[in-house]
């Protein structure tokens, strides 16, 4: 792996200290899809693995939800 010039973090700080909001989403929705994407291998995957019953149910609430946001949205 490339070590990351320092030049490449002081722009990525400037980057995130100019766009704050996106930065907040962008992480937010990473997590969303990390939730739905996790490897089994990963820590969040073996915690699916161990609460699968409870992962369904809250993958069918948002579902749910997902759902009625987009119809909110979409009007």
């Amino acid at each position: 792996m490339a070590k990351t010039r320092k030049s490449q973090i002081k722009a990525s700080r400037k980057y995130d200290k100019e766009h704050p909001q996106r930065v907040t989403y962008t992480a937010a929705r990473r997590r969303a899809f990390y939730f739905l994407n996790a490897g089994p291998s990963s820590k969040v995957g073996q915690a699916i693995q161990a609460y699968n019953s409870e992962y369904l149910d809250d993958l069918k609430d948002l579902y749910q939800q997902v759902g009625e946001k987009i119809k909110r949205l979409t009007k």
